[in-house]
């Protein structure tokens, strides 16, 4: 059994924290545009200035007197990080966290839980800030321990070739999973952006990546295209399959499917025209399957998968009632 890089034999603040940094330390070593990536998309393009992590080299810079051959800048940043494991910090001790801050740097508040502040509550957080440090600018980030899962994998995702970094998302996404420390399984959403295939994925309810993605447990599943998820299901089967389009040759190496679900499957990839090899796809329900429409307000698109909590969205007697689910998401949104 290959040794973690997480620690996992205590639940305790200081030690969840210490895991943290050292997986964004580690994220760093690797390359540091993975940590400029994961820092922006915890902020989901809400950054007051833009971040910038290392030395910024530019050579002629005109300036008031003249023009500068040569110019090396090193902005300067500080992230303050208060982990709470299943609760809430309070309020008025996080807003003094502030006086760890400065007026030349570039702020980050973050506040990393198992569970997040209502909207309410970061609103009045926002304003207090203010309040307390009208010379500062702060930005605070409310955030899960979902969040720095979901956007690890999603910089795996555009680097796929990297198994330094592979093995850092495994061990990270374990480690954060076998301590509790992310939503449960029975509510948690994924939904995957699909761009040109969204009109394919629709018509034959199913959905292909690589094998490694999506390493946390889910119960529904969504379709995220034009900045809104369009459709909820569960997953009815998931096959892992080369096909070889020129021989119309489907090789399935996973088991426990049935004859119509792999057909199904080599039905849809015959349409799409082209080799597939070391995908997994996700067979969806043919009729418990529904559209909605879940959207997501805050600026631009998603850069890759996510998870959402449905509880942190809509509140339901019972979780399994998938079409009521599709019509309640339609009344809420999300950033």
């Amino acid at each position: 059994m290959r040794i973690s890089q997480f620690q996992k034999y205590s639940q305790r603040e200081n030690t969840v924290t210490n895991n943290v940094l050292l997986m964004l330390s580690r994220l760093n070593d690797l390359n540091v545009a993975y940590y400029k990536s994961m820092i922006e998309r915890l902020n989901e393009g809400s950054l007051q200035q833009s971040y910038y992590p290392q030395p910024i080299f530019t050579q002629q810079l005109g300036v008031k007197n003249g023009i500068i051959d040569g110019h090396i800048e090193i902005k300067p940043s500080k992230i303050v990080v208060e982990t709470k494991l299943n609760t809430k910090e309070v309020i008025g001790k996080l807003i003094k966290y502030g006086e760890a801050f400065n007026v030349y740097s570039h702020n980050q508040l973050w506040h990393l839980s198992s569970v997040k502040f209502e909207e309410k509550e970061e609103i009045e957080i926002n304003r207090r800030l203010k309040e307390s440090y009208p010379n500062l600018k702060i930005q605070f980030n409310n955030l899960l321990f979902n969040d720095l899962i979901e956007n690890l994998e999603g910089i795996f995702e555009e680097n796929t070739h990297d198994m330094e970094l592979r093995l850092l998302l495994e061990d990270f996404s374990n480690y954060c999973i076998s301590s509790n420390l992310i939503s449960n399984e029975e509510y948690k959403l994924l939904f995957v952006p699909t761009g040109f295939s969204f009109n394919w994925n629709m018509r034959h309810k199913m959905y292909y990546c690589p094998i490694h993605w999506h390493s946390q447990k889910f119960k529904f599943f969504g379709l995220y295209n034009w900045k809104s998820v369009r459709s909820i299901s569960e997953i009815e089967t998931v096959i892992e399959a080369d096909y070889d389009f020129d021989n119309d040759n489907l090789k399935v190496y996973s088991k426990g499917h049935t004859t119509e679900q792999v057909q199904r499957l080599h039905n849809g990839l015959r349409e799409l025209e082209e080799n597939h090899e070391g995908l997994k796809y996700y067979v969806l329900p043919e009729n418990n399957f529904y559209e909605t429409d879940f959207r997501k307000t805050s600026h631009g698109g998603i850069q890759g998968y996510r998870y959402k909590d449905l509880r942190d969205f809509i509140t339901l007697n019972d979780y399994n009632d998938v079409e009521l689910i599709a019509n309640e998401l339609r009344k809420v949104n999300w950033k």
